[in-house]
């Protein structure tokens, strides 16, 4: 090709062959624009260069003489296919990014984003004026009681806790008091909750309700188990009672330590306050996740975290309803309608 390096350019140096290239390229009508008649192309004048003498061992073509037409250059002649195939591939890739959509106007990028204030602080603040608004409303409807003062004296029954607080309070009533009231809220709260990220480390479907393909399954089954155990158990304790239950055996093994509250001087030990409550509490926990295993089959620990999570969520709401609706005079297990229900001073 014209502009193709031969081998007769050996030994030549760089300005020397650029000479040669500019003689061929005007023999080959390269760069050259076409005339006005015939679409021809008017010949282009040798560089001074070119006047130059060459060493023996070049054969350069000579110019064409002054006033012969040369026939212009066919599309792609002389010029590699690899360069081709570049130059190609680089018109397509200015074409795809002339047809690309420019950038979003103002208006549009404005509608697009959304801001902390006003938008998220307006909403807010018109929730909070709605929740008002709506809390003074009911309050003029519906009339709630006053009652008197405080009186240190008279302790009224039932005396219950404010309803957040009633599934603790509900607790009490089954177990000794610092195992209900600091040990078990405690370990729920302070420990088995934040280490949960520690066994579930899974990034995948993260901040998703339900985000494994079992999960909705595993969450009912939980729901319903705990409910069960949980009326169970407050059935059992109510009816039975584990303290009666271990007073018995004691008498009927002649075994006094079943029955002791402190025995060896150490309140933890004791079976029907510390050490009964915490079986009765945890070996459904362990029945619940082998029942998960075999039932469900989970691929990994987030079904089991699952379980565990909607198990504590489903005995806060379940304990916290019986200790509102189910609890009478003398914190009695009865039914809501039940005339005890009356609060006496």
């Amino acid at each position: 090709m014209a502009l193709e390096r031969t081998p007769d350019m050996e030994g030549l140096s760089p300005s020397e062959r650029a000479a040669i290239y500019k003689q061929r390229a005007a023999a080959a009508g390269i760069g050259q624009p076409p005339s006005g008649a015939g679409g021809q192309a008017a010949p282009r004048p040798a560089p001074a260069a070119a006047a130059q003498p060459a060493p023996a061992a070049q054969t350069a073509p000579a110019p064409p003489p002054a006033g012969t037409a040369v026939a212009e250059r066919p599309a792609g002649a002389g010029v590699p296919a690899k360069v081709a195939a570049a130059a190609a591939s680089r018109r397509e890739q200015v074409a795809a990014v002339a047809r690309r959509d420019g950038a979003p106007a103002a208006a549009e990028q404005s509608e697009r984003l959304v801001y902390v204030w006003p938008h998220l602080v307006t909403i807010e603040f018109l929730a909070g004026v709605l929740l008002l608004l709506s809390l003074v409303v009911v309050s003029i409807i519906l009339q709630s009681p006053l009652e008197a003062h405080a009186n240190p004296d008279r302790t009224p029954n039932p005396s219950k806790a404010p309803w957040y607080f009633l599934n603790l309070q509900e607790l009490l009533l089954h177990m000794h008091p610092s195992l209900a009231g600091v040990l078990v809220p405690a370990g729920v709260v302070f420990f088995a909750i934040p280490i949960i990220p520690y066994f579930d480390r899974s990034t995948a479907d993260v901040g998703k309700w339900f985000g494994t393909a079992k999960a909705v399954p595993i969450t009912i089954f939980t729901s319903v188990y705990t409910t069960v155990i949980l009326i169970a158990l407050v059935l059992f304790d109510e009816r039975v009672g584990v303290k009666p239950l271990m007073q018995a055996l004691a008498s009927y093994f002649g075994l006094p330590i079943l029955a002791d509250v402190n025995p060896f001087g150490i309140g933890a030990l004791s079976l029907p306050n510390v050490i009964v409550p915490m079986i009765l509490m945890n070996v459904p926990i362990v029945i619940l996740l082998i029942l998960i295993r075999v039932i469900y089959r989970p691929q990994g620990m987030r079904d089991y975290m699952f379980a565990l999570f909607t198990g504590f969520v489903v005995a806060y709401v379940v304990l916290t309803i019986v200790g509102s609706f189910f609890r009478g005079q003398q914190m009695i297990l009865m039914w809501p309608w039940d005339p005890r229900q009356v609060r006496l001073d």
